[in-house]
């Protein structure tokens, strides 16, 4: 059983490997966002390519302000749309749309420009839209972030800019399709005062001398990249450069820091070449051939994993424990391959790039430290209420939490064991290389595809408890003088699993795997004398609870009905007298309604039921769609999915 790990329903909680502050303020995300998400349909076009031209006219400590073009390369998918609809916040203002060389009228509004096509606009044909605008790209989206200018210090007003665009806060600053299943190519071209140094995605293919002490810099990449990982850095910095070799080729390493924090930031990216020839020993080439990979501080608590160019942020370098600052910077090279390379199509799937980078943290802790430093780091990321009450791995809300770090690592965690490691760092060498998957979009299906061929196994089987339930397996174990076996209780989904087991017999102890891929699994055990005592997962693989273990603070059952029509029932039920607290949230994440349960007694576990009618805190009611219920307490927490139809 696995235990550590708070509720994440705090007034701020870092995730140590985004690069952000979330502002939960008791909120899920930060009621100050009003913004759109973006379209998730693919809109009939199919996006080619991206030249953003960005002049950073103002910096800290004035207001951040640029001036930019973003020429974008559209082909038309059958049928062909009647108009171009992309995504740029309303706080950007459009001065004028070419569409192929020629001014055309537009509409902005709802955070969505849209762009008239030509009545003959047929099927495969490709446009180019140039979009002039300007103007202070907002804080945004659930994390409030976006692009961001920042100062080196409250006592040093050199300018630091950074962007942290995930998971969909690209069109805060460039218009684009911003969704993470369109990827294009990339160029770049940023104008700054000439005292700082820009990094961007890609390579750098010139820089130019501008009026008025300003340097233009030509940044692009031929490698396709999603939206939210296109990243800008900018400041004064002090840069060092190291030739990394590589399997097929010497990878430049870049890396820009504030020249006040040199000292302190250069041990923890010195390993940065050791990781990468590490993660290509099991997961194949550096994904991007020909280019570099760089890291730039920023002003931010945390990292971002922007396309060979992650952003560092500035608490990062500046960790006192530098053994923790260099999981940082493994989480963000390893993204290189699960999340870069291989992107999620959809924001439901991004365990597959965060699960992945955060079990890479473990897998390197093993590798420096051995194996008992494998186990203790991932103890350090579960959960003392085995993730029950946080929401499902295969559809979690908000979008980023840690849910979609921890439980994802523990699920790859378990994984291994099930495999064993040679078909397990099998299946990880075949995804990160899989021809189909490389430089485009990976799925829960692709993923579990690869597993099950490398394994020769059903691993749909084995990820579907895991990812569609809160659950954890319920296990029994019972054994005579020689014979050991586990049951898994029938009350909760069947989940395959290989069960460790420590076997006392007088003087001796054994350790034995059973193999459970039915709710019974036994096995002689190999000692002498008769057993004493027998220990399920004496070293902390498994994510599972015994008759012994105290049943959770609080539970929530599913919503009755759903869909609902006018009022949904979610009953409830305590272990202890505690106060309840009701909120509902929308798909954004912003909350319409909140209520106060009062202080309530546990009573034999009696079921107590919250009973929302559909309106929001002003009374209104609420518009069809898909809703998020939540129950706090003191101890604990549980989310709930509900559909409303009106």
């Amino acid at each position: 059983m696995r235990r550590l790990l708070s509720t994440i329903l705090i007034l701020a909680t870092a995730i140590p490997a985004l690069g952000i502050i979330m502002p939960l303020e008791k909120s899920i995300v930060d009621a100050r966002w009003n913004g759109r998400i973006p379209a998730t349909d693919d809109r009939g076009i199919d996006v080619l390519a991206y030249h953003l031209q960005l002049d950073f006219l103002g910096l800290p400590p004035s207001t951040g302000w640029i001036d930019g073009t973003a020429s974008i390369e559209v082909q038309l998918l059958d049928p062909p749309p009647a108009e171009l609809r992309l995504d740029l916040v309303n706080d950007l203002s459009v001065r004028t749309i070419l569409l192929d060389g020629l001014e055309v009228m537009f509409t902005h509004e709802g955070d969505s420009l849209r762009v008239p096509l030509p009545l003959d606009a047929s099927p495969g044909a490709t446009h180019e839209v140039s979009i002039e605008y300007a103007g202070s790209p907002p804080r945004h989206g659930p994390l409030w972030a976006g692009l961001l200018f920042r100062r080196h210090g409250p006592d040093n007003d050199q300018p630091t800019v950074g962007n942290i665009s995930q998971p969909y806060s690209s069109h805060s600053w460039f218009p684009c399709k911003d969704h993470p299943s369109d990827k294009a190519t990339l160029a770049m071209d940023v104008t700054a005062p000439d005292s700082l140094t820009v990094a961007a995605n890609g390579v750098l293919l010139e820089t130019v001398p501008q009026p008025d002490e300003r340097l233009l810099w030509r940044w692009a990449t031929d490698h396709p990249i999603a939206p939210y990982l296109v990243g800008v850095a900018i400041s004064e910095y002090e840069s060092w450069y190291e030739d990394c070799p590589c399997r097929n080729e010497i990878v430049p390493l870049d890396f820009h820091v504030f020249a006040e924090d040199r000292a302190t930031a250069e041990p923890a990216l010195e390993p940065t070449c050791a990781m990468m020839q590490w993660i290509e020993d099991w997961a194949g080439p550096y994904p991007f051939p020909g280019e570099r990979y760089a890291q730039a501080e920023a002003v931010v608590s945390g990292a971002m994993e922007n396309q060979t160019v992650s952003l560092m942020g500035q608490m990062v370098l500046l960790d006192a424990d530098v053994r923790d600052a260099q999981m940082v910077v493994v989480h963000e090279l390893v993204h290189h391959w699960f999340g870069d390379s291989l992107t999620p199509l959809v924001w439901q799937d991004i365990w597959l790039s965060e699960g992945f980078a955060r079990y890479t943290e473990a897998l390197w802790a093993e590798h420096t430290g051995g194996r008992e430093s494998y186990l203790a780091y991932l103890d350090r990321y579960s959960s003392d209420h085995l993730f029950i009450g946080d929401g499902l791995l295969g559809d979690p809300f908000p979008i980023l939490q840690r849910l979609v770090y921890d439980k994802g690592a523990w699920v790859l965690h378990m994984m291994r064991l099930y495999l064993g490691d040679t078909d397990f760092f099998a299946f990880l060498h075949d995804y990160a290389t899989h021809p189909d998957l490389v430089h485009a979009g990976t799925s829960r299906e692709a993923m579990t595809e690869v597993a099950s061929q490398a394994s020769g196994r059903d691993m749909a089987a084995f990820l579907a408890p895991w990812l569609d339930t809160e659950a954890v397996p319920a296990l029994d174990v019972r054994w005579n003088d020689k014979y050991v076996e586990v049951l898994q209780n029938q009350g909760t989904p069947f989940f395959p699993l290989v069960v460790p087991v420590r076997v006392y017999a007088g003087s001796e102890t054994a350790d034995m795997n059973l193999r459970m891929e039915t709710v019974l699994a036994g096995q002689q055990a190999p000692v002498s004398a008769p057993i004493d005592s027998v220990v399920i997962d004496p070293d902390g693989w498994l994510l599972f609870v015994t008759q012994e273990t105290p049943p959770p603070h609080l539970y929530a059952a599913q919503p009755r009905p759903n869909p609902a029509i006018n009022q949904v029932n979610l009953q409830y039920q305590l272990r202890a007298t505690d106060r309840v607290q009701g909120v509902v949230y929308d798909v954004r994440g912003r909350r319409v309604h909140s209520v106060d349960l009062g202080v309530q007694t546990a009573i034999n576990n009696e079921w107590r039921s919250w009973i929302w009618d559909g309106v929001d805190d002003q009374g209104r009611r609420v518009a069809s769609g898909v809703y998020w219920m939540e129950l706090r307490t003191s101890g604990g927490h549980a989310l709930r999915k509900v559909t409303l139809l009106r």
